[in-house]
């Protein structure tokens, strides 16, 4: 009987931690989307230099994540977020208009992130 309680604590343990981590994956995307969504304000409004600022400071904040990310998420979704950043401050250092979907691409790769992490059913079965 002592085994199954240990069990049933541990599969306890290890829900509350997924749900922590999640938790966290939430706000740290949420941080980062809200430097990229000043940076699209900055640069609509004219400002190219402050919203290449507020990449760089996402972007410094996402490497700055390495050591958890590499752990916890999934190798490629780490790379194609990174890539993304350094297209998007290509684009902004450049002399070509930048799109919104340049905006819009790195703030849905952070908001998959989360949404993959997020605990479904079909994730548990």
């Amino acid at each position: 009987m002592k085994r199954e309680f240990f069990a049933v604590g541990l599969l306890l343990a290890l829900l509350a931690l997924s749900l922590y981590n999640i938790r966290y994956i939430e706000n740290k995307s949420q941080t980062l989307n809200s430097y990229i969504e000043k940076a699209e304000k900055h640069y609509l409004s004219g400002d190219r230099q402050g919203a290449a600022e507020d990449i760089e400071a996402s972007l410094d904040i996402w490497l700055g994540w390495d050591s958890y990310s590499h752990v916890m998420l999934r190798h490629s979704e780490v790379d194609v977020i990174t890539e993304t950043y350094y297209e998007l401050l290509k684009e902004l250092e450049g002399k070509d208009t930048v799109t919104e979907a340049s905006f819009g691409k790195l703030k849905e790769e952070l908001s998959s992130i989360t949404t993959k992490e997020r605990i479904t059913a079909r994730s548990i079965l």
